[in-house]
Order: C-alpha cells, then sequence, then structure tokens
C-alpha cells in the first residue's frame, strides 16, 4: 500500500472525558479485554505520529442523563482542537431526547451521532428513535452504528436489526462499523441497494494469537464498494500497536487509487467535511 499523499482520517477513535475512560478501562479490565491505556491528548499523539491529520471522535452515554454533558464536552474538543470531529450521543429514556437531536445536528461542532447498542443497551429500531432518523434525513447527518455481531453478539445488534432500519429510512447515511462483522456478506449485499451506507475498517484483517479477523471477501468483489470504505482503528480499545491497525488495510487487496479513497477521501465523502 502506497502512502497517503493526503495523509490519513481515522473514522474510529473513541473518545471520552477521564473519568468515563477510566470507567471503560476498568470494565474492560474486569473482562479481561486488551486496550490501550491513552487519554486524549495521548490519542492525539498517537494519531499524528502515524499521518492521522482528522479523527471522528465517537463517544456513546450508556445510560439516562449521561448524553447532554457528555455531548457538551463533544463539542468543546471539537472547537478546540481541529484533530477531533466529535460524534453525539443519545439515549431514547432522556425526557430532552428531542431537543439532545436538535442540538447536535445544528452544532457546527458535532459531526454525526455514534450508536453503540451493546453498551447502551437500546434497540436501533426503538420508535423513539424515529424522530432522530428523521432529522438526519432531512439535515444529511450522519450515523455510525455498531450493528454487526462481531466481536459480540447479543440480541440488540444482528443484520436482521440492520434490515429492518434500512428498510424504513433507506437513505440515511451510515456507517457499519468493522464492515459488519461478523455477517460480512449479508451487510455487503446491503450496499448495492443503499448508496448512503459505508464501512470503516475497524479490527478487520487483524491476525494475531489474540484475534483473527480476516475480511473473507474476495478482492475483485470488494473494488466494487471502493468509494464507501474507510479506514477506522478503533483506538484506543485495542490490545495492538496502531501500525497494525494501518497495515490491515493491506490485506483488503485495493488498489493504490482505492487505498486513497479507503484512507482520506472516503471519509471527506461520508462526514461531508472540507479540510483542504
Amino acid at each position: 500500500m502506497e502512502e497517503n499523499k493526503s495523509g490519513t482520517i481515522d473514522l474510529h477513535v473513541h473518545i471520552f472525558p477521564d473519568r468515563m475512560f477510566e470507567a471503560v478501562w476498568k470494565r474492560f479490565k474486569s473482562l479481561g479485554w486488551g486496550f490501550q491505556e491513552e487519554y486524549i491528548e495521548q490519542i492525539r499523539q498517537t494519531l499524528i505520529a502515524h499521518g492521522v491529520v482528522r479523527a471522528a471522535g465517537l463517544s456513546y452515554a450508556h445510560k439516562a442523563g449521561v448524553a447532554g454533558s457528555l455531548n457538551r464536552f463533544m463539542e468543546t474538543l471539537g472547537r478546540s482542537d481541529p484533530m477531533f470531529l466529535p460524534f453525539a450521543s443519545v439515549y431514547p429514556n432522556d425526557d430532552d431526547f428531542r431537543q439532545t437531536v436538535d442540538h447536535a445536528i445544528e452544532s457546527s461542532h458535532l459531526y454525526g451521532f455514534k450508536f453503540q447498542p451493546l453498551a447502551q443497551l437500546f434497540d436501533v429500531n426503538d420508535a423513539r428513535l424515529d424522530y432522530l432518523y428523521e432529522r438526519c434525513l432531512e439535515a444529511d447527518f450522519p450515523i455510525t452504528m455498531h450493528i454487526g455481531s462481531g466481536p459480540t453478539a447479543s440480541k440488540l445488534v444482528g443484520i436482521n436489526h440492520f434490515r429492518k432500519l434500512i428498510r424504513r429510512f433507506e437513505m440515511l447515511r451510515i456507517c457499519v462499523p468493522h464492515m459488519g462483522w461478523t455477517e460480512f456478506d449479508e451487510f455487503l449485499r446491503l450496499m448495492d441497494d443503499h448508496p448512503n451506507m459505508f464501512f470503516d475498517t475497524a479490527v478487520i484483517n487483524i491476525v494475531d494469537h489474540r484475534l483473527d479477523s480476516r475480511y473473507p471477501v474476495p478482492p475483485q468483489r470488494l473494488a466494487r464498494y471502493a468509494d464507501r470504505i474507510c479506514f477506522g482503528s478503533d483506538w484506543p480499545f485495542v490490545h495492538y500497536d496502531y501500525q497494525t491497525s494501518l497495515d490491515s488495510v493491506k490485506r483488503f487487496g485495493f488498489s493504490p487509487e482505492d487505498c486513497q479513497k479507503v484512507m482520506y477521501d472516503n471519509a471527506v465523502r461520508f462526514l461531508k467535511i472540507d479540510i483542504t
């Protein structure tokens, strides 16, 4: 893979306030999951050291009453540090859910919504979320939604949840992280009928003694969708170093031209940003 002359945009970096990071780390340690213990400034330095010029900052509210303050934190970060393009969080049980949605969409320092049903424990087809989806369609505002069954399956994730959602809101601009892991083929088939559907590469094609997430789709088939696949690292919630995430993209078999799209151009299109 040739070096990307524009630098790299990472569409999947986790950002939390320090105390929330520490709570997440405590949980990960109890489960025996590996991760990098980096706060925001350390994350920033890691990204810079590896040629990353922008990163989507993803967080999520894990319970009611958290989304508002978390989004204010993310807005402040987006205002003060051009490296990060923060995403907003929502929780459907909040009394001010609709106001939170409106504020995020209207903010000049929030760039999308992040859903993580495995941690947030809500159904993406909960009728209360329809207001968010409708507003996102009106404003052409993106969503990154962890909805595949990997690395952990639950009754709240899986291809059937996504099919139901995308049938009702066909034109949502939505990124499915981890290439739809583990239902790779099923998610890829949906790309033909949903032109605003994207993937990110986070944690896919990593091969080491703790993880084997090789992507099974032949390169010639995947190349058809090379304009809607974005590089993502899942940093710092991975047990390996950042270079390993960059190296994983080589295993998809993209041409040099498609690598430029994956590492930079497609994220610009998904986020609809101008960083020239």
